[in-house]
């Protein structure tokens, strides 16, 4: 294979990871414009959905916690139903989070925020492995992966995977787009994390337009998280690593971006692949490096991002 399809070839490798990165760093954008908050259990949260989609889809299997309810509501259910089930159970517990963890504790400061959504990792991670163990567990794909399953493009293999989870984020994004420009909800949450204080000068109910903001970044979580088991396995810490590089990708394009969210995850997956397979001594046991790196330089040289919108302070 010729330099030129390789790199071409690495490229449609790096697609699929690009839209998981990019689909959790939306959720982790909606979060922060919604609350100025990084949500470290942002992953975890969506990794919850990606078993309960599992228990979904296989249904009383022995031995499998939840499979007997999952049952006696119809169980198991085709691979696209039990992820939009788990997307919308995910969305509900994001809410249900929110108006009993975190908006109570809404005048805290920010560490203790931080600090709280910490704990959330640790202990929705615990939680899935004591109810579900650790071994790795094979999750259906929600598009045709069988070894044939490709486009030929200039000799290079698209995979039909990589073209649906593309789809899927475009997808996401339009009715994300219509629903923050076309809805009263969505016109009440940008107005809010514009400017929270006017916006409830002006009549807004800020707590509840919030809570829309954690409903909507959960589905999106939850979205990822199916796309990331599919591509991998499904295992208690499946999402760790996505979430490194969604944060990297969230910082790269501008926390409160998310078209910045978008560019940074393609940028992330890009460089995941391609910076190893051209910079030897780096090597594929530290492709997280690169995601490392990017994060300290924009943080450094522009802390809003690429798309991020700058803080401007009176003084």
């Amino acid at each position: 294979m010729d330099a030129g399809l390789l790199l071409l070839q690495r490229i449609f490798d790096a697609l699929t990871n690009s839209a998981i990165y990019a689909s959790l760093a939306l959720a982790l954008v909606i979060i922060y414009r919604s609350t100025g908050l990084l949500n470290f259990a942002q992953g975890e949260m969506a990794t919850f959905s990606a078993y309960v989609a599992f228990v979904l889809l296989a249904g009383a299997a022995p031995g499998l916690t939840g499979g007997s309810l999952a049952a006696a509501i119809g169980a198991p259910y085709p691979t696209v139903a039990a992820i939009g089930a788990a997307v919308v159970l995910g969305a509900i517990a994001g809410g249900v989070t929110e108006r009993l963890v975190f908006r109570p504790l809404r005048h805290a400061s920010e560490l203790a925020m931080v600090s709280i959504t910490i704990g959330l990792f640790l202990g929705i991670n615990s939680l899935v492995e004591q109810w579900w163990g650790t071994a790795p567990r094979q999750f259906p794909s929600l598009f045709p992966d069988a070894a044939s399953d490709y486009l030929d493009i200039a000799g290079a293999r698209l995979r039909h995977t990589a073209i649906g989870a593309w789809v899927t984020l475009l997808a996401l994004l339009a009715v994300l787009a219509w629903l923050l420009q076309r809805t009263r909800g969505g016109l009440a949450f940008r107005a809010v994390s514009f400017n929270r204080e006017s916006a409830e000068l002006s009549g807004i109910r800020s707590a509840r337009t919030l809570m829309w903001g954690w409903v909507l970044a959960s589905a999106l979580g939850a979205v990822a998280a199916a796309l990331s088991a599919s591509s991998v396995l499904l295992e208690p810490k499946m999402m760790l690593r996505v979430l490194v590089y969604a944060f990297a990708a969230a910082t790269l394009g501008g926390l409160d971006s998310p078209r910045g969210a978008v560019v940074g995850g393609v940028v992330i997956g890009l460089s995941q692949t391609l910076v190893p397979a051209y910079i030897p001594f780096i090597g594929f046991e530290l492709s997280v490096l690169p995601a490392l790196v990017v994060m300290v330089i924009v943080l450094v040289v522009r802390p809003a991002g690429l798309f991020g919108t700058q803080r401007l302070e009176r003084v």
